[in-house]
């Protein structure tokens, strides 16, 4: 997938490219064993019926692997920044 439209039911609004050899982070599997799992883009997306967005932590294949809730676009793109090196320019519409 090239473009998400959708990613575990929320609407996508902005997302980065899919850079499986720029990892932006590991997360670790809190359940059972640990894993780790390559983080390698980030969406911003919203769900119907909610004022609020989630920037969403995505593996190669545009599975969601951890999420991060925020009152704006704008507050999760200065979260992406900060935290994982991802500015303005990298995101798509």
């Amino acid at each position: 997938m090239s473009k998400p439209l959708e990613l575990d039911g929320a609407k996508v609004l902005v997302f980065t490219k899919n850079d499986t050899t720029k990892l932006l982070m590991v997360f670790e599997e809190e359940e059972g064993s640990p894993r780790e799992v390559p983080i390698t883009a980030l969406a911003i997306a919203e769900y119907d019926n909610d004022d609020r967005f989630y920037l969403f932590l995505c593996d190669k294949d545009w599975e969601v692997q951890a999420d991060y809730l925020f009152d704006s676009v704008e507050e999760s793109m200065h979260f992406a920044a900060k935290e994982f090196g991802i500015f303005e320019k990298e995101w798509s519409v």
